[in-house]
Parts: structure tokens; sequence; C-alpha cells
């Protein structure tokens, strides 16, 4: 969804319709004479953030450690969301511990809050199976103007960076899409330059001294047409058959990447005995 320049990544959405369903469940009852339960709300749910973004860190820690400012940039969307729901309720209990008047329309918001954020999240992973099943029949060209079909990338998985020259997280992030590429040739990673052209691809390149494979011209914007993608980076998960399994608005740090390729990668084979 875009709100002007603004892009929010469904997991936003679902969480703000949460928070909105936690607040209005606590002013329906202020309304009728019980506690104004607004503020502890808001700092419950401050604690249960700081609790998602900690146990995401702790357990992609290999990945931070590698990029230790990235542990502060909350942008790349590396949050735990069981451990913020669990973290949200145990700030709940302990606040409705020390104000007794609080604890039932605080007891109601985090419910009905945690209820609709699981609502609007799991409406928005369906909308995103079934709005994009598969790879469109689109022709994009490469580096050289030979003409690529995208429904020929099916077989493996596959993640697709819709990026510009111009774009400042764009920039930031190639490197890191740059080395999983090199050390991860069991997934194809394209990079489809959205509006530019080739030359002016080509001279990024070169200027930044970035060595990629499946660099491709998207001219028209037509991937970023077909996937509702407004911002950039935005980065399209898609699993052998060609279906997306995840997009990821914004800039990817080296553990959100991880996480994310996690899910499209086949189950590994066992061991034999």
């Amino acid at each position: 969804m875009n709100i002007g320049p603004l892009a929010l990544s469904s997991a936003l959405l679902a969480l703000l319709f949460g928070v909105v369903a936690a607040l209005a469940a606590a002013g329906f009852l202020a309304k009728r004479g019980y506690a104004d339960a607004g503020n502890a709300l808001y700092l419950a749910l401050g604690l249960g953030l700081l609790g998602a973004r900690a146990a995401y860190v702790a357990g992609w820690w290999p990945q931070y450690v590698q990029q230790p400012s990235s542990m502060l940039n909350i942008r790349d969307g590396g949050f735990d969301p069981i451990a913020g729901a669990l973290g949200l309720v145990v700030a709940a209990l302990l606040i409705g511990w020390r104000r007794p008047p609080l604890r039932r329309p605080l007891a109601a918001g985090v419910v009905v809050g945690i209820a609709a954020w699981a609502f609007a999240g799991l409406v928005a992973y369906k909308l995103t199976a079934t709005t994009h099943p598969g790879l469109p029949a689109l022709l994009l060209s490469d580096l050289d103007g030979r003409d690529v079909a995208l429904e020929k990338l099916r077989g493996q998985p596959t993640v697709i960076n819709l990026w510009a020259t111009w774009c400042g997280p764009c920039r930031r992030e190639m490197p890191v899409l740059a080395e999983a590429q090199r050390a991860m040739p069991q997934i194809r990673f394209v990079f489809a330059d959205q509006g530019e052209s080739a030359a002016a691809v080509k001279q990024f390149l070169q200027v930044q001294r970035l060595a990629l494979d499946n660099v491709l011209i998207d001219g028209n914007l037509q991937l970023s047409n077909h996937y509702n993608a407004r911002g950039y980076p935005t980065t399209l998960f898609l699993d052998a058959d060609g279906r997306l399994r995840d997009m990821h608005i914004g800039e990817l740090s080296r553990a959100t990447l991880a996480e994310r390729l996690q899910r499209i990668q086949p189950p590994a084979a066992p061991a034999p005995r």
C-alpha cells in the first residue's frame, strides 16, 4: 500500500490495524466508566516491539554480527512476531499487576489487538498468494539488449530485486545481494532495474565495481506494475514453481535476506545412511 511517497508493507499494515483495534477496544471501555488504558497499551506495545527485535537479532546473530550497525536499522523489518506477542502479554500483565484498575481494559485491548493483527496478517498473506500465483508472461531485456522471458525462470528458487541506480537503499543493499548470489548458486538472483537504460545501469555497475549476474532492464516498469510495487527496493521471493512466497519492501540486511531465503529453499535431502 502507498500513501503518497510512503510505501507500507503488509506486515506493518497488519500491525497498525492491530494497534487501532486495541486502542478502540480500550476507548470503548473507557467511555463506559473503566480506566483509560491507552497509554498503558502504548507502553506494552513498545516493550513488545523491543522484545521482538531482540529475539530476531539473537536468532540471526551470525548475520547481524557481520554488519553490527544493521541491528539498529529496524527498517529491515527484522522482528520475531511470536516473541513480540509474548512480550506484549508479559508487559500488560506487569502493568496490570501494578495498576489494578487497568487490568480489564488493558486485557481487552491486548486480546482484541492481537486477534486483529493476526487476522489482518492472514488476510494479507492469502491476498498475496492468490493475486500473484506465478511469474507473469513478461519480456524484459538484458544489458546487451537480448530479450529475456520471465516465465523461463521457473525451475529454481528465485529472488527478483526491483531497484534503480538513483535509489539510496538499493545501493546500500546491493553488496549484500551480490554476496548472496556468489555464495548460493542454488538460488537464482535477478536484478531488474526499473525505468532506466542499459547504459546507465552498466555505468553504475562499473563505478560501484559490482559483478552481478542476471541483470535485466525493465524500462516500462512492468514488474512494478504487476506486483504493485511503488517503493524501491522491493524484493520478490519466488519458489521453484514461480509462485510468490514473500515480498519485502525496503532495504534488506543479511539477516532478513537469510530469513526470507529460508522460506523458498526446498527442504534438505536426508543424509544417506
